[in-house]
C-alpha cells in the first residue's frame, strides 16, 4: 500500500475585478524601494523558516511600500495552500499572475492548490503553463530550469495516474528521467506504476533507485521493503520493513507486511505480533483520517490542526505533525499547550537543539509556563547539563510547590 506525495510547501485584492471586466496584462512589477526590498527578503526569510504567522504579517506591510510586487500573493498562495485555505490561495496566485505572468512557479503552485482539491484538470492545465515558460528559458548550458522541468513532468505523471490514465502516466514518468535521471520522485511513482502492471522487476529497479537517491525518505525504504517481499526475497525484506516501523510505528502496511515476511521466514511468533497490532493502527488511521477531513472543512480552526498534530505523532508520522503544528501556529503563536506540543515534537524526533530553541522561546514568552520548564530540564539532562537541569526544575517547584515529576527529577540527580 504505497502513498507517496508531493508535499509542496495571501491575498491581495485589486486587480481581480478589472481582470473579471477585460483589462489586459497588468504592468511589470516596478523595481522596489530600499525599504521594500527590505521587507521582501524579510518575508522571504520568515516564509523559508515556517514562520507563517510572520510572513502573512510582513506581505500586509509590503503591500503597503510595494503595492504591485507579485512576490507578495505568490508567497501568500503557497502558505494559503498549506493552511489549506485552498480559495484564498487560488485568489492570491490569480493576483501574481496577473501582475507578474511569467513569474517562475507560480503556475506550477496555482496547479498543486488545485491538486489538492482533487481537480486534477485543472491542475494539468496549470502544470503545462508552468511547463511551457521554462520550456522558453532552457539553453545548452542552463541546468536549473532542465531539473525543474523534470519535477513538473513527474508531477504532471502522477496527476494522469489519478485520473486513471496510466499511458500517460508512465509516459511523463520517463520524461520525467529523460530530464533527469536522479529524480527520486519520478522514480518512486514509476515504480509504483510498475508494480501496478504487475512488472516487479521493473518496479524493484526504480523504487531502489529513489531509495538510493533519498535514503532518509521512510516511505521510499516501504516500497522497496514490500517490493522486496513480493519478490521472495524476504530476508532483506524483514531487514528493511524492520527499520521501517522503528520509524513509523503506525505505519498500517509496515507492520502487516513485516508480519507477513516473519511467518514467511518461519518466524511465527514474531510475525504474529506485528499482525496482531494492525487493528490498533488501522484504528488510529481512522481516527487521523477523520482529523484531516476535520482540518480541510474548518481550515481556520487552530484547533482541529492541534489534534490532527497530536495523532500524527501518535501515529509516528512526524513530518506530518510538523506541517499540522505550523499550520496551527500560523493561526494561535501564543497558544502555550500548542507551542509546548511543538516543542516535545522535536524532543520525539531527536532533535534536542531545536527542542532547547523552543522550548526557551516559549518560556521567554511567559515564564510562568511550569510545563514548560520541566520539560526544558529534561532537554539540559538529556544534554548532560545536570546543574542548568536543576535550576529549570526548580523553578517548577518555584512555579507548583506541590509539582510531584520535578522534586522527582532532583531526586535522581542528587542520587548520581
Amino acid at each position: 500500500m504505497p502513498f507517496y506525495q508531493l508535499s509542496l510547501y495571501f491575498l491581495l485584492i485589486g486587480c481581480l475585478i478589472l481582470l473579471a471586466s477585460g483589462c489586459q496584462q497588468a504592468p511589470p512589477n516596478e523595481a522596489p524601494s530600499p525599504q521594500a526590498q527590505g521587507l521582501l527578503t524579510q518575508l522571504q526569510q520568515a516564509y523559508a523558516q515556517g514562520d507563517w504567522n510572520r510572513a502573512l504579517a510582513l506581505a500586509d506591510s509590503t503591500a503597503l511600500v510595494a503595492p504591485r510586487q507579485a512576490l507578495v500573493p505568490f508567497i501568500q498562495g503557497q502558505i494559503f495552500t498549506s493552511l489549506k485555505r485552498f480559495d484564498e490561495a487560488e485568489a492570491a496566485f490569480e493576483q501574481a499572475l496577473a501582475w507578474d505572468p511569467t513569474l517562475r512557479r507560480a503556475w506550477y503552485h496555482r496547479g498543486h492548490n488545485a491538486f489538492l482539491q482533487r481537480q486534477y484538470r485543472e491542475a494539468l492545465a496549470f502544470y503545462r503553463k508552468e511547463q511551457a515558460l521554462l520550456s522558453d528559458a532552457v539553453s545548452p548550458s542552463s541546468t536549473s530550469p532542465t531539473v525543474d522541468l523534470a519535477a513538473i513532468a513527474a508531477q504532471i505523471g502522477r496527476t494522469y495516474a489519478l485520473l486513471g490514465i496510466p499511458d500517460s502516466a508512465h509516459l511523463s514518468y520517463q520524461q520525467s528521467l529523460a530530464l533527469d535521471s536522479t529524480n527520486v520522485v519520478a522514480h518512486a511513482w514509476l515504480g509504483e506504476w510498475y508494480e501496478n502492471q504487475g512488472q516487479l522487476s521493473e518496479a524493484l529497479h526504480h523504487a531502489q533507485r529513489a531509495l538510493e537517491g533519498n535514503p532518509q525518505e521512510v516511505g521510499y525504504a516501504y516500497q522497496v521493503g514490500f517490493l522486496l517481499f513480493q519478490t521472495g526475497r524476504f530476508e532483506e525484506a524483514a531487514l528493511l520493513l524492520s527499520a521501517v516501523v522503528q520509524q513509523w510505528p503506525g505505519h498500517e502496511g509496515a507492520s502487516y507486511n513485516l508480519g507477513r515476511t516473519l511467518m514467511a521466514l518461519g518466524q511465527e511468533e514474531q510475525g504474529q505480533a506485528y499482525l496482531d497490532r494492525v487493528d490498533d493502527i488501522q484504528q488510529l488511521q481512522e481516527q487521523a483520517l477523520l482529523a484531516q477531513r476535520a482540518v480541510e472543512v474548518h481550515p481556520d480552526d487552530p484547533q482541529r490542526w492541534i489534534e490532527l498534530a497530536r495523532l500524527m505523532m501518535q501515529i509516528g508520522y512526524f513530518d506530518r505533525a510538523e506541517e499540522a503544528f505550523t499550520a496551527a501556529l500560523a493561526q494561535a503563536p501564543q497558544n502555550r499547550a500548542l507551542l509546548n506540543d511543538w516543542a516535545n515534537l522535536a524532543i520525539v524526533r531527536g532533535d534536542t537543539t531545536q527542542a532547547l530553541q523552543r522550548f526557551q522561546s516559549l518560556l521567554q514568552q511567559d515564564p510562568t509556563f511550569a510545563a514548560g520548564w520541566l520539560n526544558l530540564g529534561i532537554i539540559y539532562a538529556m544534554t548532560g547539563q545536570p546543574e542548568a537541569a536543576r535550576t529549570a526544575w526548580e523553578r517548577v517547584l518555584q512555579l507548583n510547590p506541590a509539582d510531584p515529576d520535578a522534586q522527582a527529577y532532583i531526586d535522581l540527580l542528587e542520587q548520581q
